[in-house]
């Protein structure tokens, strides 16, 4: 006998494409020497999004974290029709100085022209996250930075309240597998973040949550 009242039950949601990661997901890094052991073949959980607005665009951040609490940021980027995985980690500044001298680094903010620096020490730590060294890709730049998952959504307007801005340093290394970052928000407060540039590919395994 059939039941015509049996509920029917909503179908879950696909996951296909790391763009379309929500909070909750789940993915897996290859297993791969390019990644250092706390990441690669690991399983990372979305445990928030957030935006980084500019004048013209816009970039979504996934902040990630493994199995052992670590802490890994994702920017997908697209460039010349291929896309790209940006992990970042955020350094502190006894790593700054191990890295680079505070002085080799300051020269960031001191030179007028686009900067280049060298790498003064890689820390074993580090070693995947490091180039040789990097070049500044163009002048500082203001950005605002929402705790929030615009996708799908309308941004505020440019410089309006709501985002928190901060200016951007960017370099990057030769070959642009690697790149440097460095944040400074109001009050002074700076932060500086390492990223490994990898194919896309490298996700692999997706799992949706539970988010609608």
């Amino acid at each position: 006998m059939f039941n015509f009242f049996k509920s029917k039950k909503e179908p879950e949601r696909q996951l296909n494409h790391a763009s379309e990661l929500k909070k909750g997901d789940m993915f897996s890094v290859i297993d791969s020497f390019a990644y250092p052991s706390w990441l690669k073949g690991q399983t990372l959980r979305v445990i928030d999004i957030q935006t980084y607005q500019y004048q013209h665009s816009s970039d979504t951040e996934f902040v990630l974290e493994t199995n052992s609490g670590q802490v890994v940021f994702l920017q997908i980027e697209q460039d010349d029709g291929e896309q790209w995985a940006n992990f970042s980690i955020k350094i502190q500044r006894d790593d700054v100085e191990q890295i680079f001298g505070l002085d080799e680094f300051s020269r960031i903010f001191d030179e007028e022209s686009l900067t280049h620096i060298q790498v003064q020490n890689t820390p074993e730590q580090f070693m995947q996250f490091l180039a040789k060294s990097y070049q500044q890709s163009e002048s500082p730049y203001v950005c605002y930075f929402h705790n929030k998952d615009f996708r799908g959504q309308s941004l505020p307007r440019y410089e309006q309240e709501g985002g928190e801005p901060c200016e951007m340093i960017c370099l990057a290394s030769p070959g642009e597998g690697h790149g440097l970052n460095i944040e400074i928000w109001d009050g002074g407060e700076t932060e500086v973040s390492l990223t490994l540039t990898r194919p896309i590919t490298d996700i692999v395994d997706l799992f949706p949550g539970d988010a609608k």
